[in-house]
C-alpha cells in the first residue's frame, strides 16, 4: 500500500509537470511504466531496476541521457558546483536478482513500448530513482526540481539535467572522466626511469629555480673577474658658459670638451683575487645546491620505480600461486571423485583458492596505487618497469669509506663547504680594502674648446700611476667585516650540522644495507626447504600419506618466502640508491652514465 501511494504520489507529480512540458504522451506511457514497475515488483526489484537504469542501459537498449533532452543552461551551472557525494544505500546484484528474477522480462516488455521517437521528444525532467541523498520512507513523495529551458545540445548524444538529488550519478560521472584522462601506456612499452627523471626535472619549479641561481652565480664570477681588466670611459659635453674674470667684462659663449679615460688595477693587495674566488665558491655551491634537487628527484622517482617493480613482482607471484592452488584443487577433486578423501578436503582447498584470489584482488590495487604514486611524481603512468641496476659496484666498500667522501661527493655537505669558502674569500677581501690601498695606472687625453672664456682649443694628455686609500669612512668597513665575520661563525655551524646528519644518514643506509644482504641467504635457503618440502608433501599427498591441509600449507609457505624475496631485493635495491643518492651517484647510476641535457626551460610569463 505504501508503494502503492508513493506511486501515485510521483505519478501526480510527473503530469504536472509534463502538463508545463507539454508532452502529455509521452507522460501517459510513462505512467503507464509506474504503474507496472509498482503493482508487478517487489521493492528490492524495483530498487534493482533503478540501479539499472542509473548504471547503464534500460532493457530497450536507451539511456537515461536519451529520456532527458539536451542539457540546459542550469544543469551546466550545476555540474560547476563541486558538492560532495552522499553515500547511497544500493542492494547487491545478488539480492536485486532473488527479488526480481521472474519479473524483469516483463518490465523489458514495458519498457520497450517506449519508442526512440518519444524519447527523443521528452523534456528535461528529474528523475526521482536519482534522488538518493538520504535513505527515504516508502511513502514519501519523490523531490522535483524546477524545470529549466532547454539548451542546443552541443553533442549528438545529449546529457541528462542532473537533479540537486543527484549527486551520486555526477559524482560517478567526474570519476569517469578522471579515468579517461589517465592515458594508459601502450601495450608492451617499457618505461624508460632516464626519460621520465629528467621530463620531471624540467617540470619541476625548484629545479628551474636552482639552474637560475645556478646563472646568477656563474655571471658573478665575470664580473669578479672585470676587476683585473682595464676600464674605458668616456666622457663630453656641451653647452653655454658665462665667464668674468676679476673686474673683466662677462664673456658668454658655448663650451665644447670630451675626455677618454684608461684606467688599470695594478694591485690591490688581494681585493680583486679575493672577490674572484669568492665568486667561484658561491657558484660551486649553487652547483651543488642544483645536484641536491637533481639527486632528491631522482631518488623520489626511483623509490617510485621500485615500488611498481615491487608490486607488479608480486602480483605475478600471485597469479602463480593462484595456478598452483587451482592444480592442488584438481589434485584434490579427483581424489574425492575416486573415494579417497572427502568432500571437506576439497572445500578447504577451495577457501584457499578464494583466499588467494582475494590477495591478487589486494595486490592489483596496490600495484594501481604504485603507479598513482609514480603518475604523480612523473605526470604520467608508468608502463611495464624492468629491474633497475645494481649499485653495490658503485658503491665504497663502507661506511666508513663513504664518511671519507663526504666532503667532496655529497652535495648536501659540499655546499655546506662551499658556502663557508665564499664568506671566507669574502672576509679576506673586505681585509684587503679595508688596510691596504689600491695602486693602478692612469691614462688620460683631454679636448677643450673655449673653456674658460674664448680661448680656442686646446689639448692635453697624461699617463699617472695612482694610489687611493680610505682613511676614514665613518667606521663602515669595519662593519662589513664584522658582520661577515659573524656570518662565518654561522657557517662553521651550519657545516658542522650537515656533516653530522649526512654521517648519520649514511651510517644507517649502510645498516639497512648490510642486513639486507644478510637476509639473502637465509630467504634462499628458505626458498630451497620449502620447494623441496612442497614437492614432498605433494608427492605423499598423492599417496595419501600427507592431508591437504599439510600440501596447503607447505604451498603458502612456498610462496610467502618467495614475496619476502621480492620485498627484500626491493630493500637491498633501495638502500643502495639511498647511500649514492647522498654521495651524488644515483642519476648516473640510472641513466647509465648519460649526462644531463640542458634542463632549463622557458619560465611562464616570460615574454611578457
Amino acid at each position: 500500500m505504501n508503494r502503492f501511494h508513493s506511486a501515485m504520489r510521483t505519478s501526480l507529480a510527473v503530469i504536472a509537470f509534463g502538463a508545463m512540458a507539454g508532452a502529455a504522451p509521452l507522460l501517459a506511457e510513462r505512467l503507464r511504466l509506474e504503474y507496472a514497475l509498482t503493482a508487478t515488483l517487489p521493492e528490492p526489484a524495483i530498487r534493482a531496476v533503478i540501479k539499472g537504469a542509473m548504471m547503464g542501459p534500460l532493457p530497450d537498449g536507451s539511456t537515461l541521457a536519451a529520456l532527458t533532452g539536451p542539457e540546459s543552461a542550469s544543469s551546466a551551472f550545476a555540474q560547476e558546483i563541486e558538492v560532495p557525494a552522499v553515500p547511497v544505500p544500493i542492494l547487491t546484484q545478488a539480492e536485486a536478482a532473488a527479488g526480481a528474477a521472474e519479473e524483469l522480462p516483463a518490465v523489458a516488455a514495458a519498457t520497450t513500448a517506449v519508442t526512440d521517437t518519444a524519447l527523443a521528444a521528452a523534456p528535461a525532467e528529474p528523475k526521482p530513482v536519482a534522488a538518493a541523498a538520504a535513505p527515504a520512507p516508502a511513502n514519501a513523495a519523490p523531490a522535483m526540481a524546477t524545470p529549466a529551458a532547454p539548451a542546443p545540445a552541443a553533442s549528438g548524444d545529449p546529457a541528462p539535467t542532473p537533479a540537486p538529488t543527484a549527486i551520486p550519478a555526477l559524482a560517478e560521472a567526474l570519476a569517469e572522466v578522471d579515468r579517461q584522462a589517465s592515458v594508459e601506456p601502450p601495450a608492451g612499452a617499457t618505461e624508460s626511469l632516464r626519460d621520465a627523471i629528467v621530463a620531471a626535472l624540467k617540470d619541476n619549479p625548484d629545479i628551474q629555480i636552482a639552474l637560475a641561481r645556478q646563472d646568477d652565480a656563474r655571471y658573478g664570477v665575470d664580473e669578479a673577474r672585470a676587476g683585473y681588466l682595464p676600464h674605458l670611459d668616456l666622457q663630453a659635453g656641451w653647452g653655454r658658459e658665462t665667464v668674468r674674470q676679476g673686474s673683466g667684462a662677462r664673456t658668454q659663449a658655448f663650451r665644447t670638451e670630451g675626455s677618454l679615460t684608461l684606467s688599470q688595477n695594478v694591485w690591490d693587495f688581494g681585493v680583486t683575487i679575493n672577490d674572484i674566488k669568492r665568486a667561484r665558491a658561491t657558484y660551486r655551491s649553487a652547483q651543488w645546491a642544483t645536484r641536491e634537487q637533481i639527486e632528491g628527484i631522482s631518488y623520489d622517482i626511483t623509490n617510485a620505480y621500485l615500488g611498481v617493480l615491487a608490486q607488479q613482482q608480486l602480483l605475478a607471484l600471485t597469479e602463480q600461486e593462484i595456478a598452483a592452488t587451482k592444480k592442488i584443487l584438481r589434485i584434490v577433486t579427483v581424489q574425492k571423485d575416486l573415494g579417497l578423501t572427502t568432500p571437506a578436503d576439497v572445500g578447504r582447498a577451495q577457501t584457499r583458492l578464494e583466499n588467494v584470489q582475494s590477495l591478487l584482488l589486494d595486490r592489483r590495487s596496490q600495484l594501481e596505487q604504485a603507479r598513482n604514486a609514480y603518475k604523480r611524481l612523473t605526470n604520467h603512468l608508468p608502463a611495464r618497469v624492468v629491474d633497475l641496476p645494481p649499485g653495490a659496484g658503485t658503491l665504497p666498500e663502507s661506511a666508513d669509506a663513504a664518511v671519507g667522501m663526504m666532503d667532496t661527493h655529497s652535495p648536501r655537505l659540499a655546499q655546506a663547504v662551499q658556502d663557508r669558502r665564499s664568506l671566507d674569500k669574502q672576509y679576506d677581501s673586505q681585509t684587503g680594502a679595508l688596510f691596504f690601498p689600491r695602486i693602478g695606472v692612469m691614462v688620460q687625453g683631454n679636448y677643450k674648446y673655449d673653456v674658460m672664456g674664448l680661448t680656442g682649443r686646446a689639448d692635453d694628455a697624461r699617463a699617472m700611476v695612482t694610489m687611493s686609500y680610505k682613511l676614514f669612512n665613518g667606521g663602515a668597513d669595519r662593519a662589513v667585516r664584522r658582520r661577515i665575520g659573524a656570518r662565518l661563525r654561522e657557517a662553521d655551524y651550519e657545516l658542522d650540522r650537515r656533516r653530522r646528519e649526512v654521517e648519520q644518514d649514511i651510517r644507517i643506509d649502510y645498516e639497512s644495507l648490510r642486513a639486507a644482504r644478510e637476509k639473502i641467504a637465509t630467504i634462499d635457503a628458505e626458498i630451497e626447504s620449502a620447494t623441496r618440502v612442497a614437492d614432498l608433501y605433494r608427492q605423499q599427498f598423492r599417496e595419501g600419506r600427507r592431508t591437504v591441509f599439510d600440501l596447503l600449507d607447505s604451498q603458502q609457505v612456498l610462496f610467502a618466502a618467495q614475496a619476502n624475496r621480492i620485498n627484500n631485493g626491493v630493500a637491498l635495491r633501495a638502500a643502495e640508491y639511498r647511500v649514492l643518492q647522498k654521495l651524488g651517484g644515483l642519476f648516473d647510476l640510472v641513466s647509465g652514465g648519460e649526462a644531463l641535457p640542458p634542463l632549463v626551460v622557458p619560465a611562464p610569463g616570460g615574454d611578457d
